[in-house]
């Protein structure tokens, strides 16, 4: 790797649902929302990993049926925002953000280069402007960078982060952005626990909390995801404004296929609960087939957007390099 500058249904038919669900949701959203996740998801939760609930599958597709590139032969999506009344979605193998629309029917590539990009996150602003998380910067310098895109999604500038990680591509995985205080914040979920590498013991899941200081990235704090969601690594994290300061959060585990919700505040700045914990529908054999799941976002109270990687095969094939809707159950 190098710089990256350097790197120039249930309920009804599947469209109607589709347009439904991604409307209503994505319109409690641009106005506030009644009622936080963290209110209104409890009811069928699972209050712990081993009673985690399953969430409710309302429809999914593959990007290779919305999108059409001569230059990409595969969709390895890496994250996903919820901004304007779109996703939008970051592929780690190409610098291309899709922009899909809530009929769930078509999507376009934005200005970009199908070459590595490394984008592990995206994630949206205020002002119509978008940031995407670089894992490390290259093989021999492991600091995570941050592009800045603008509001076409073309890169206008990045930034290193002052965290050095021990691995290449075992970095930030997630990012989300927030504005508290006036003061502009991102937010970078590590991969592994302790921020370490693929042994680390699980139940130490950290968020760094980081500002904009010159031509740097740097660390305000480090927050504690609750022990209690001990997963193998995180890949995503999403944010949903409640109306009160604070925020629904939700963070997904590509290699435990789980996802756990819960609360973020920012004074005092902490991760709280109550927790919630999903997994995801198994298959007709009962074996995980979501495995590799690496961006979330909220579109409303009970409705969230995933999206997921390339996969190792059998028995994830199918849900692999797909955008996915699901809600929790109530």
């Amino acid at each position: 790797m190098t710089s990256v500058f350097a790197r120039s249904a249930r309920f009804r038919p599947a469209r109607e649902l589709v347009v439904f669900a991604l409307t209503s949701a994505l319109s409690s959203c641009a106005a506030g929302g009644e009622g936080s996740p963290a209110e209104n998801s409890s009811a069928g939760s699972g209050a712990s990993l081993t009673t985690a609930a399953t969430l409710e599958l309302v429809v999914e597709k593959k990007f290779s049926k919305l999108l059409s590139d001569p230059a990409l032969d595969r969709f390895e999506a890496s994250g996903v925002i919820t901004a304007r009344g779109k996703l939008y979605v970051a592929f780690d193998n190409t610098t291309k953000i899709a922009a899909l629309d809530t009929s769930f029917d078509s999507a376009t590539l934005g200005p970009g280069e199908a070459v590595d990009s490394q984008y592990e996150g995206i994630t949206a602003t205020d002002d119509a402007r978008f940031f995407a998380m670089i894992e490390t910067a290259s093989e021999t310098d492991t600091r995570a960078e941050i592009a800045e895109l603008d509001a076409r999604t073309a890169l206008t500038s990045a930034a290193f982060t002052d965290t050095t990680f021990e691995h290449v591509n075992k970095g930030f995985e997630g990012i989300a952005w927030l504005r508290a205080g006036g003061t502009e914040y991102l937010l970078g979920l590590c991969e592994n626990n302790a921020c370490k590498n693929d042994d680390s013991t699980p139940g130490k899941g950290r968020v760094k909390v980081m500002t904009r200081m010159n031509d740097t990235w740097a660390t305000q704090l480090t927050l504690e995801v609750p022990s209690a969601a001990a997963f193998l690594n995180y890949s995503d994290l999403g944010l949903h404004e409640n109306g009160d300061g604070s925020y629904a959060v939700a963070i997904v585990s590509r290699k435990s296929s789980l996802l756990w919700t819960g609360t973020l505040t920012t004074s005092p700045w902490a991760l709280t609960g109550p927790s919630s914990f999903y997994t995801f529908p198994r298959n007709a054999d009962g074996e995980i087939q979501y495995c590799s799941v690496e961006g979330v976002t909220f579109l409303g109270a009970n409705v969230l957007a995933l999206v997921s990687d390339k996969s190792d095969g059998a028995p994830c094939s199918d849900k692999a390099e797909s955008v996915h809707l699901f809600q929790t159950p109530r």
